[in-house]
Parts: structure tokens; sequence; C-alpha cells
């Protein structure tokens, strides 16, 4: 395994650990987002797994540019949203519109994560019809 790819795990694994904490924190400081945090982290928790893995195959079989741009907005996201969840832990209880403003920025980022999501699936699919086909020439 290369040095590169060593680098590029303890990146993913780093960004995921520090959003991650700081959703915890910011759950436990104010309850004013505690439904739109909630969602957010278990989109990480459910995503993080598949990403790291994603990149742990790329690194082993060469294949680093295929899904290197998807990983690479993933984690520009993941970094977004960590700036993100410290704003919203610092907005006070009273202050509705920043509560509204701030709550659906946190949705807007829930759903982008889920979108890069649905990018890795239509890849792996479009991954699978390959090997079909080339299996399909092998053995014909």
């Amino acid at each position: 395994m290369a040095v590169g790819s060593l680098l590029a795990g303890a990146i993913l694994g780093v960004a995921f650990q520090e959003i991650t904490m700081a959703i915890k924190e910011s759950t436990s400081r104010c309850s004013n987002f505690r439904d739109a945090l909630n969602s957010l982290e278990n989109t990480i928790s459910l995503l993080s797994p598949l990403i790291k893995e994603m990149d742990r195959l790329n690194q082993e079989l060469g294949d680093s540019n295929k899904r290197e741009v998807i990983i690479r907005l993933f984690l520009q996201q993941l970094k977004k949203g960590e700036a993100l969840v410290s704003k919203c832990s610092s907005i006070r209880r009273w202050n509705l519109c920043k509560k509204r403003k701030y709550e659906k920025r946190l949705r807007n980022m829930d759903s982008s994560l889920r979108d890069l999501s649905g990018v890795l699936q239509f890849g792996q699919a479009l991954d699978i019809q390959r090997l079909q086909c080339t299996l399909q020439d092998m053995y014909h």
C-alpha cells in the first residue's frame, strides 16, 4: 500500500471524526437543531464506512483517479459541514430568524451528502455493468 493511500485514508478518518465530534458537542450544548443534527449524524455514520472502503479498494486496485473526485467532494462537504455545525452551536434559542436559516442549511448539507451517495451508487452500477461486459467477452 502506498504512502499516499495511507494519507488519504487518514484524512478521511480525521474528517469523519471531527464532524462527528462537532455534531455531538453541538447537540449537547443546544437543542435548537437536535433533529437536523441527528439526521446529519446518521447520514455521515451510514456513508463513512462506504467511502472509506471505496477509497481503500481504489488504492488497492490502482484505480484512485476513478472515484477520487467524489471522495474529494465528500471531504469538502464534511469540512463545510463541520464549520456549519460549529456556527449552529453559537446561535441563541430566541433568535428564530437565524435558527430557521441554519436549520435549512443543515438540512441542505444532509441532502447534498445523500446526493453524493446517489452518485456513488450510479458509479457502482456502471462498474457492475462494465464487469459484466468484460466477463461476457471473456466467455464468448
